[in-house]
C-alpha cells in the first residue's frame, strides 16, 4: 500500500475509533470512489459501529463515510446542498462544471470538502461539507463573468432522478479502449490519445494503459466526453467476441422543495 493510500486509511479508524470511543456520531469529508475503494480494505480492522456512504443522492460519486454508535440511527446528515443561480438570466454564461468547481477551489477550498456538483436548469446543486457552507454562501459571488446567488435548500427536499440510456454492443475484450470506444461510439485508434493523455479514470483513479481490464460495475470517466458505467457481460458470440451491456447517465429530473433558506 502506498503511503497516501495508507494515509486516507488511517483517517477512516481514526473516524470510527472517535465514534466508538465517544459513542458519537462521526464522517469523512467527501470521498472519490478510489478512496471509498479504499475502505474495503479496513473494514475488517474497524470497532462495532455502523457505518453508510452518503452523497446526497441515490447515484453520487463523491460520498462521505458516516460513522454511527451501534443502535442508533442517522439523524443529521455532514453536509448541506447549496443552489447557485444566476443573478440575470439575460446576461448568464454557458457555465461547465469545471467553471463552478474552479471557481469554489479559488476561494481557497479543499476538493474534499465538496461533494458532487449537479447541473441543471441554468443552475448548480453543490453538495458541502456544514464546515464552509456559510463561508460558500458569503462569497461564491461570481462564476467566470456570471454574478450568482447561493442559497441552502433542505437536504431531505432535494430529490433527484436520473434517467438511464442502456448500450449493448460487442467488443474484443474487456480493455479500456474497447469499451469506452463502444461507450461513446468512437474508435479504439481515437480513444487511445485520450487514455495517453491521462484524461480517463476509472473508478476516480487515473489509468494511462489501454489494455486495462475493467470490472462490472466500474466507472469511467473521461474528460470532454462524459462518463459511462460497464455492468456486466451479457454472453460471448460465437466468434468470440463479448457482449455486454454499458450505462449512461442524464440528469434530467430534480424534484426541489418550494422554499429556500438564504
Amino acid at each position: 500500500m502506498e503511503n497516501d493510500d495508507r494515509m486516507v486509511c488511517n483517517r477512516f479508524m481514526e473516524a470510527a475509533n472517535n465514534c466508538y470511543y465517544r459513542n458519537v456520531p462521526t464522517s469523512t469529508d467527501f470521498l472519490d470512489i478510489y478512496k471509498q475503494n479504499l475502505f474495503n480494505t479496513v473494514i475488517r480492522e474497524l470497532p462495532p459501529v455502523q457505518y453508510r456512504f452518503e452523497g446526497g443522492y441515490e447515484l453520487a460519486e463523491r460520498k462521505v463515510i458516516m460513522f454511527l454508535p451501534q443502535d442508533s440511527e442517522i439523524s443529521d446528515l455532514p453536509f448541506l446542498t447549496l443552489k447557485v443561480t444566476p443573478r440575470n438570466l439575460h446576461f448568464t454564461e454557458k457555465l461547465n462544471h469545471r467553471d463552478y468547481l474552479g471557481s469554489i477551489m479559488g476561494l481557497g477550498i479543499k476538493r474534499d470538502k465538496v461533494g458532487d456538483i449537479l447541473l441543471y436548469d441554468n443552475c448548480a446543486y453543490i453538495f458541502c461539507m456544514k464546515s464552509i457552507a456559510e463561508y460558500l454562501t458569503d462569497n461564491l459571488l461570481k462564476i467566470r463573468n456570471t454574478y450568482v446567488t447561493v442559497t441552502e435548500i433542505s437536504n431531505e427536499e432535494f430529490i433527484y432522478e436520473p434517467s438511464y440510456e442502456v448500450i449493448k454492443g460487442s467488443v474484443a475484450s474487456l480493455r479500456l479502449d474497447a469499451v469506452i470506444a463502444l461507450g461513446f461510439n468512437g474508435s479504439r485508434s481515437h480513444i487511445t490519445s485520450y487514455i495517453i493523455d491521462g484524461k480517463v479514470s476509472v473508478n476516480g483513479r487515473i489509468i494511462t494503459s489501454n489494455a486495462y481490464n475493467l470490472k462490472a460495475g466500474d466507472i469511467i470517466s473521461v474528460r470532454g466526453l462524459g462518463k459511462i458505467r460497464y455492468m456486466d457481460t451479457v454472453s460471448e458470440t460465437k466468434k468470440g467476441r463479448i457482449m455486454i451491456t454499458i450505462n449512461t447517465v442524464s440528469y434530467t429530473h430534480l424534484t426541489l422543495p418550494t422554499t429556500s433558506r438564504v
